[in-house]
C-alpha cells in the first residue's frame, strides 16, 4: 500500500475532557457550571459541534460559565454531555487506532496492507457517521443551555447597565452638590487661589485664606469661578479631595473632572477638544494661565496626592 493513500489525521490525542454522569453536580442557588467545549474533527479538523461540560459552580475556572437552571435539567445536561463525551472519545480512539495499524504495515507486504488500509476507510466512514449522529442527539441539549447562557448575557449586561446608570445618577447629584468654596490668598509675593469643601474640615489651609467669606457653589460654579479669576496658581485642599474620591467610589477626582470638563484639574488644559466643548484656560501660544506645564509654581501644589 502506498503511504501516500493513507491521509494524515489533523491532530492526535485532543480528547474531550470527561463528564462522569454520577459525578456530583451542586447547585448554588439555582445555577450551576458551564465549560463549552468545541469538537475538532480528526479526518477535516474542522470545529464540530461544542459539548456544554457541566461542573460545581466551585470548579468552573475561567472558561466557565454560571448557568441558571433546575435540578432536573442539570442531570439531563449532564448526562446527555456523558453521552456525547464517551461516544465521540471512543469512535476518536478507533480512528486513532486504525490510522496506526495501516500506517505500520510495511508496503511490500501488500495482502496485509490492503487490508489495513480496508479498515482504516471503514472506520473513517464509521467515525464520520457516529460523531454526525453524536452531534445530532445532542443538538437539543446543546440548543437549551445555548439558551440559558444567553439569557444570562442579557442578564448580566442589564445589571451593567443598572449600576452604570446607578454611578451616573450618583456622580451628577455629587457635582450639583453646592459645599465647594475657594479664597484668594497670596504667599511669597504669588497670588493664588485655594479650593476647598465647606462641609469638610480643611487640613493644609494656606495663611491668608478666609473661608467663611466664600460663597457655597456646586463643582460647575466652581470652575466658572476659578477660570474668571485667571490666577497662576491653584491649591486644592486635600481633605476635600479625598473626601470627594471617596464619595465617587471607583473613580479618581482627575478622572471625573475631565469626564466634566475635557481638561486637567491640575492645569486646566487639554487636548484638542470635541466639537462645541470649552478649551478650558490654555492661552494662544500654548501655554497655561496655572504657571506653566507643571500647573503650580511659587510653592502652591495639589494638596492629597491627586
Amino acid at each position: 500500500m502506498s503511504r501516500r493513500r493513507l491521509p494524515e489525521l489533523t491532530h492526535h490525542g485532543d480528547r474531550l475532557p470527561a463528564q462522569e454522569e454520577r459525578e456530583r453536580v451542586d447547585m448554588l442557588d439555582g445555577r450551576v457550571g458551564v465549560e463549552e467545549r468545541a469538537c475538532r474533527g480528526l479526518l477535516d479538523g474542522r470545529l464540530g459541534a461544542s459539548v456544554f461540560l457541566v461542573r460545581s459552580p466551585g470548579v468552573v475556572d475561567g472558561r466557565g460559565e454560571l448557568v441558571a437552571c433546575t435540578p432536573e435539567a442539570c442531570s439531563r445536561w449532564v448526562r446527555a454531555a456523558a453521552e456525547y463525551v464517551i461516544v465521540v472519545n471512543d469512535v476518536s480512539a478507533e480512528l486513532e487506532a486504525a490510522h496506526r495499524r495501516a500506517a505500520s504495515v510495511p508496503w511490500w507486504r501488500y495482502v496485509a496492507a490492503q487490508r489495513a488500509f480496508r479498515d482504516w476507510k471503514t472506520t473513517a466512514r464509521r467515525y464520520e457517521e457516529v460523531t454526525r449522529e453524536a452531534a445530532e442527539a445532542y443538538e437539543p441539549v446543546a440548543r437549551e443551555i445555548g439558551r440559558a447562557l444567553a439569557e444570562m448575557v442579557e442578564i448580566a449586561a442589564q445589571e451593567r447597565a443598572r449600576q452604570q446608570d446607578e454611578t451616573r445618577r450618583h456622580r451628577s447629584v455629587l457635582a450639583a452638590r453646592a459645599f465647594w468654596g475657594w479664597s484668594e490668598v497670596t504667599e511669597a509675593g504669588r497670588r493664588a487661589v485655594y479650593v476647598f469643601r465647606h462641609d469638610v474640615p480643611r487640613d493644609d489651609a494656606p495663611e491668608g485664606a478666609a473661608p467663611e467669606e466664600s460663597p457655597h457653589v456646586d463643582l460647575r460654579g466652581l470652575r466658572r469661578a476659578i477660570v474668571d479669576l485667571d490666577l497662576p496658581d491653584v491649591r486644592w485642599d486635600g481633605a476635600a479631595l479625598a473626601e470627594t474620591e471617596r464619595e465617587l467610589a471607583g473613580i479618581g477626582f482627575g478622572r471625573w473632572w475631565r469626564d466634566l470638563f475635557h481638561e486637567d484639574f491640575r492645569t486646566f488644559t487639554a487636548p484638542p477638544p470635541a466639537r462645541g466643548s470649552s478649551s478650558g484656560r490654555s492661552n494662544p501660544s500654548g501655554g497655561t494661565a496655572t504657571g506653566g506645564a507643571g500647573g503650580f509654581s511659587g510653592g502652591f501644589s495639589c494638596g492629597g496626592g491627586f
